[in-house]
């Protein structure tokens, strides 16, 4: 039930940057992919305050309740209000007079006397060849670390908290409101330098590049804040320090870890025009697989080694693919062109 769970979520998750990329302009979709994945992060804050609360309350099966009632809610929504965005991107190819429209695969092959359109099959597995193209593959594994270290602290935290605080069910989840903020205010301030730096680069060079999404703001939470965060909430918790110390890494984690995720989703739907939502499908699928990992062997980890090791591994890893990303800053343009886009 969770993997059909999990199913359906998936669908958000890849169509919703692809939405976005449909209704707005390049110049324009930093500030609104920001507002989207900042509704994405809300979940993790107000989910755990009020599941701590119902399991205390009525029993863990009311959490359940409650999702199901959201879940019908949604699909309403998704039914009746919701609109078909998906228009026609072009990406012209001046020797051969192609046409290639879009995430359908639909051609056009025009000539002096008719157009002639041929629409492809379907291939829901045509995403995952995206992956194939190393700045989709960097990114793809830069925000799987990051994100996969998020959902390894989540799952090792009500244990460690349990135990090296004594803290109930519903204390515990509302310490994951420090994570949610974190996340929020992070995503807003990320659109809003996104939204800033381009038109700078704008006004500059009179033009735009996908590299120009990878702003100021990723460096220090790749290279510092995020790593650091990760490895002192690992140590604190080890050690014995105040609960407040960890509560803050957190934050300061998933606020980092947004400053890495939402510049790297930016640059890859500004890279391949026309496929928001197939290179978003591809992406999401490392970074779920990583997560899946991360979070898999984090407290099997923390059982034979302690949670300090454990977040230092992870902060070690997380630093290592910052340095693909750079490369990606310094040398985009080339390994985009080498890949065709």
């Amino acid at each position: 039930m969770r993997i059909l769970q999990a199913v359906g979520i998936s669908s958000a998750w890849a169509i919703g940057a692809g939405s976005v990329a449909d209704i707005y302009p390049v110049e324009e979709r930093g500030r609104p992919l920001a507002i989207y994945n900042t509704g994405s992060f809300t979940g993790p804050m107000f989910g755990p305050l009020v599941g701590g609360f119902l399991v205390e309350r009525w029993g863990w099966r009311s959490v359940f309740w409650m999702l199901f009632a959201i879940g019908c809610v949604s699909l309403l929504l998704i039914v009746f209000v919701m609109e078909e965005t998906y228009r026609q991107e072009t990406k012209w190819n001046t020797e051969k007079e192609d046409m290639m429209n879009g995430d359908e695969g639909t051609t056009i092959r025009s000539s002096s006397n008719q157009t002639v359109v041929i629409t492809r099959k379907m291939n829901p597995l045509a995403a995952l060849a995206l992956l194939r193209h190393p700045f989709v593959f960097i990114c793809a594994m830069a925000t799987g670390f990051s994100f996969g270290a998020m959902f390894a602290i989540e799952n090792m935290l009500p244990p460690l908290y349990t135990s090296m605080y004594n803290l109930s069910s519903g204390i515990i989840g509302l310490t994951f409101l420090s994570p949610g903020l974190g996340e929020v205010f992070g995503s807003l301030f990320s659109g809003h330098l996104s939204h800033y730096y381009l038109h700078c680069a704008i006004t500059k060079r009179g033009y735009a590049i996908p590299e120009d999404r990878l702003a100021m703001n990723l460096w220090p939470a790749a290279f510092i804040l995020n790593p650091l965060s990760l490895s002192l909430w690992g140590w604190s918790v080890a050690l014995g320090w105040s609960v407040w110390v960890s509560i803050i890494m957190f934050c300061i984690q998933c606020f980092a870890m947004v400053q890495i995720f939402n510049p790297t989703m930016a640059f890859l739907v500004d890279a391949v025009p026309g496929r928001g939502a197939s290179v978003m499908a591809a992406a999401n699928l490392i970074r779920m697989i990583w997560s899946c990992i991360l979070s898999l062997i984090a407290n099997p980890m923390t059982e034979a080694i302690g949670p300090g090791w454990v977040t230092f591994f992870f902060g070690i890893l997380n630093l290592a693919w910052a340095f693909m990303i750079l490369i990606l800053k310094i040398k985009g343009p080339q390994i985009r062109q080498y890949s065709g886009y």
